[in-house]
């Protein structure tokens, strides 16, 4: 019996297929592994090893071995946003802006020069001079500065020329000042008068004198004025603004402000208490400084 037993379990293990050959390691298949993640590289790169038969991951930076190139997505950032292109609306306005600002300059430069150019032009043809102011005689009475009794009516004829071949000349209005060094004496309005082309005019002044501007320095020019008295001369000043109108016919006028200064103007006294006295010209008569 027993050897009937040991027969059949030699059979069965006579007819039972081999066991399979235990697996090589070349001939293993790659280990499968999902997509890489945009911008994370593959799982073997947090610490596992690298299948066998596999060549090592390249280290972060580097480019990928030949042939183990990463999906097409994996080295392209994100597009930039829509603010990062100029907006063609924008750019036209500013355009605008900047041509309209231009278009201002250049018409400002055209009519600065313009204008210059039409001022050569009309100085050609026009060549428009300064009136000649010249003073024909000057006087003082009833003369006394003290600050008991200050006094003094002063008279002055001036004459205007108009030396303009082409040009009318209208002193509209005349205000006329007595000096004595930085003091004004006395102040008032001429009568305003019309110079036609080349023609001249004489320019009656009369001026009384009032209290002084200026009291508390009216010490000291007191002492100076009484010294040159004592010599019988005393220095005193005419100073006019006029207000000028130049004219051409109806086609070019120009206004303009005249300040005219007769300066030493001497002055002579009978005597130290004399009251009165009168302009003494040198061998020419007084010819006044003109500014406009």
């Amino acid at each position: 019996m027993a050897s009937s037993s040991d027969d059949q379990q030699s059979q069965s293990k006579a007819t039972d297929p081999p066991p399979p050959p235990p697996p090589s390691a070349g001939n293993n298949p790659p280990p499968v592994y999902p997509p890489p993640t945009l911008g994370y590289p593959p799982p073997h790169g947090h610490g596992y090893p690298p299948a066998m038969g596999y060549p090592p991951a390249p280290h972060p930076g580097y480019p990928p071995a030949p042939g183990n190139y990463p999906p097409y997505n994996a080295y392209y950032a994100q597009a930039p946003p829509a603010a990062y292109y100029n907006n063609p609306q924008n750019y036209r306005a500013e355009t605008v802006k900047a041509g309209f600002i231009r278009g201002i300059v250049t018409a400002l430069i055209l009519l600065v020069a313009i204008m210059t150019l039409s001022s050569i032009i009309t100085w050609i043809i026009l060549r428009p001079e300064i009136p000649v102011f010249r003073v024909d005689s000057f006087s003082v009475a009833n003369f006394n500065i003290s600050k008991a009794n200050y006094s003094g009516n002063w008279d002055a004829n001036v004459t205007v020329q108009n030396p303009n071949h082409k040009l009318n000349v209208n002193l509209e209005r005349i205000q006329s000042f007595v000096d004595f060094k930085d003091n004004t004496l006395a102040m008032s309005y001429a009568d305003p008068f019309f110079l036609d082309v080349e023609k001249s005019s004489q320019m009656r002044v009369k001026l009384t004198s009032s209290s002084p501007d200026d009291p508390g320095n009216w010490a000291a020019t007191e002492e100076k004025l009484g010294q040159e008295r004592m010599t019988g001369t005393v220095s005193f000043s005419l100073r006019f603004f006029a207000w000028t109108t130049f004219r051409s016919g109806s086609w070019w006028t120009r206004r303009v402000v005249m300040r005219v200064f007769c300066e030493d103007l001497k002055l002579v006294f009978a005597g130290p208490a004399a009251a009165n006295a009168v302009y003494s010209p040198d061998a020419h008569p007084m010819i006044c400084a003109v500014l406009v």
